[in-house]
């Protein structure tokens, strides 16, 4: 018997990865039995293929690129496989882009009513609208969507599954030390300016501060100035390993970005900081160990309020 193949489209950043977790968990318990496909950015590749969500993941180079040559390639990628079913977790443009290069002529009006693609695009078998979506909280979007798919429940984020996938990470400090993960990559907002003096006032109280993200960044240079004991990891650690310092953090801090998402999905106490271009009711990260402070402006978030309140966590 032939296996069925489902595809997942989510390359979007890691600020939706994380969230969407749980909807990747329940997509792979309501296709237990077949081929679940991940479609993402390459840098983010690796990670989702350690989760137990995806049988293959596949990277997507086309994202902003102008090359008929990829496009193609992905092109004949996708329509390699007959897909029982397809959700899109982006609803996005590219992800637009994604469904006319998959189905070609088939996805015009006349012909979309039989095409399984699980999204937002209209006429099609699986197609889902409300009118207050935009309103809307994006996990909520993505339960109200995968409901209409006859997926009933989304399990929260769950990340104890990094825990096999690393086996040893050596850091330049002991970690049963009270450490602080700080953030340093710009959000939507941009960067946090007063970052440097949160990292003078938690260095005062004796708790070891390391930078993380994904690159490096000119706030690094200031922050270092203003912290001389700061442990750089920024670049340094994957995505797994991140997830596994956030486990033993005394708390962690920064800008609304995708490691903060990954240090609030892993339960590390966290503050995060909002400005006027990102709704934590629309995007911000959930749960207990959560604070966020949002101000028109992030740098009328002082250090001393987002030190008091990860005492509070």
């Amino acid at each position: 018997m032939t296996t069925e193949s489902i595809l997942v489209v989510l390359t979007s950043g890691l600020e939706r990865i994380v969230p969407a977790l749980g909807a990747l968990a329940a997509i792979k318990a309501a296709h237990a039995a077949a081929e679940v496909v991940i479609l993402a950015r390459a840098e983010y590749a690796e990670f989702l293929r350690t989760s137990p969500y995806a049988d293959d993941v596949w990277a997507d180079d086309t994202i902003r690129s102008h090359s008929l040559k990829r496009w193609r390639s992905l092109r004949t990628r996708l329509r390699s496989k007959d897909w029982a079913r397809v959700y899109d977790l982006d609803a996005n443009p590219h992800s637009k882009h994604l469904f006319w290069l998959l189905y070609g002529r088939r996805a015009l009006s006349a012909a979309r009513s039989c095409l399984a693609w699980c999204g937002v695009i209209p006429g099609t078998f699986l197609a889902w609208s409300d009118p207050h979506r935009m309103q809307m909280h994006v996990r909520d979007q993505w339960a109200h969507q995968l409901r209409h798919a006859g997926i009933p429940v989304i399990p929260a984020t769950d990340l104890s599954w990094v825990a096999r996938r690393v086996a040893a990470f050596n850091v330049p400090f002991r970690m049963n030390e009270p450490y602080v993960l700080v953030a340093v990559e710009p959000g939507p907002n941009g960067p946090w300016p007063r970052l440097g003096e949160f990292a003078r006032l938690a260095a005062a109280e004796g708790r070891v501060l390391v930078a993380v993200g994904l690159s490096a960044t000119e706030d690094l240079t200031a922050l270092k100035a203003a912290c001389p004991g700061l442990v750089d990891l920024v670049g340094k650690a994957s995505l797994n390993e991140l997830v596994f310092l956030a486990w033993a953090a005394a708390g962690a801090v920064g800008a609304d970005n995708g490691v903060m998402h990954l240090a609030a999905g892993a339960g590390c106490r966290s503050v995060i900081l909002y400005g006027e271009s990102s709704d934590p009711a629309l995007v911000g990260q959930r749960g207990s160990r959560v604070t966020i402070l949002r101000r028109p402006h992030l740098g009328g978030i002082p250090g001393s309020e987002v030190l008091a309140a990860l005492k509070r966590l």
